[in-house]
C-alpha cells in the first residue's frame, strides 16, 4: 500500500513537471519567434518575398550584410567607434567601482557613512535629470564631440555600481585581510593579492552592467557627438531607422541591430553565473 502511494507521488512530481516543461518551451517558442523571423529576413535576397511570419529564408544570401558594410552605410566605423568607447568606459568604471565600494566597506574614514547616504540618495535620482548637468560640465571642459565626453560620464559605473561592490566586499572575510597585514601586507598589496581574487564576480557583474548600459547608449552620444564620423552604432541605427530611402533600407538597419545585439547577448551568457552569486551577496551585505 505506502509502496503504491509512493509511486503515485512519483508520477505525478513527473506529470506536473513535464506539463510545466512544455509550458514554459512554448512560451519562450511564443516571445523568441519574432526574433527568429527577424533573423530569417537578415539572410534573405534582396529581390525575394519573404513570408514575414516564416524564420526561414526564402533565398539564402548575405546581401543585406554587405549592405550594411558598404561605402553607403558604412557601420563597421560605427561599431569600432562604440567598442571603443564601450571598452574603454568598462574598465574605468569597473576599477572605480571596485576602488570605492573597497573603501566604503572596508576602511575607515570621517563621513563614510555621510557619502554612502548620499550615494543612495543619487540612486534615487531619474537619469534624465542628470542629462543638463553633465551637458554644460562637459561643454565647460571643451569634451563636446570628444569621446572622452562619453568615457568619463560613465567612469564610477554610477551610484548603483559603486553600492553593488560596497554590498560583495562586505562578504570578504576581515579576518582574511587582518591576517594579510599581520604578514606585512601593504594597502596595495592586500588590494591587489587578497581583495580583487575574491571580488571577481562582482567586477565581471559591474563590467557586464557597464558595457551593456554603454553599448546600447542612444540618448547621451547624440547630445555629446556632433560629427557624424565619430557616432556610435545604436544612434546610427536610429538615425538610418528614421531616413530610410531605399526599399532594403529596413531590412539593412535590421541587420545592424542584430549584429548590434550580438555583444549583450554574449556578455549575459558569459557572465550569468556571477549574477546570481553577485546579487545574493549584495542582499545579503
Amino acid at each position: 500500500m505506502q509502496y503504491s502511494q509512493t509511486r503515485s507521488k512519483v508520477g505525478l512530481f513527473r506529470l506536473r513537471a513535464i506539463v510545466t516543461t512544455t509550458i514554459a518551451a512554448i512560451l519562450a517558442l511564443v516571445f523568441i519567434w519574432p526574433f527568429l523571423c527577424m533573423l530569417g529576413a537578415t539572410f534573405n535576397k534582396l529581390d525575394v518575398v519573404l513570408n514575414p511570419l516564416i524564420p526561414i529564408p526564402a533565398k539564402f544570401s548575405l546581401q543585406f550584410y554587405q549592405l550594411m558594410f558598404n561605402e553607403k552605410y558604412h557601420f563597421q566605423a560605427y561599431i569600432m567607434n562604440s567598442v571603443v568607447v564601450s571598452v574603454s568606459t568598462t574598465i574605468f568604471s569597473a576599477l572605480a567601482c571596485t576602488l570605492s565600494g573597497y573603501a566604503l566597506a572596508k576602511l575607515r574614514f570621517p563621513g563614510r557613512g555621510l557619502l554612502f547616504s548620499i550615494i543612495i540618495a543619487v540612486m534615487l535620482l531619474p537619469t534624465a535629470t542628470m542629462l543638463v548637468p553633465q551637458f554644460v560640465v562637459m561643454r565647460e571642459l571643451n569634451l563636446v564631440n570628444s569621446y572622452w565626453g562619453l568615457i568619463l560620464p560613465g567612469v564610477g559605473g554610477g551610484a548603483f555600481g559603486i553600492f553593488l561592490m560596497r554590498q560583495f566586499m562586505l562578504n570578504i572575510p576581515t579576518e582574511m585581510m587582518e591576517a594579510a597585514r599581520i604578514d606585512g601586507a601593504n594597502e596595495f598589496a592586500l588590494f591587489s593579492k587578497v581583495v580583487l581574487p575574491n571580488a571577481k564576480a562582482g567586477i565581471a557583474v559591474i563590467a557586464t552592467l557597464t558595457l551593456r548600459g554603454t553599448w546600447n547608449a542612444l540618448l547621451w552620444p547624440q547630445l555629446i557627438i556632433t560629427d557624424p564620423a565619430r557616432q556610435l552604432l545604436m544612434p546610427q541605427i536610429a538615425l538610418h531607422n528614421n531616413m530610410m530611402v531605399e526599399v532594403w533600407a529596413i531590412h539593412v538597419v535590421r541587420t545592424a541591430s542584430l549584429v548590434a545585439a550580438i555583444v549583450p547577448l554574449a556578455l549575459y551568457a558569459y557572465s550569468q553565473r556571477h549574477f546570481v552569486s553577485t546579487l545574493a551577496g549584495a542582499i545579503k551585505g
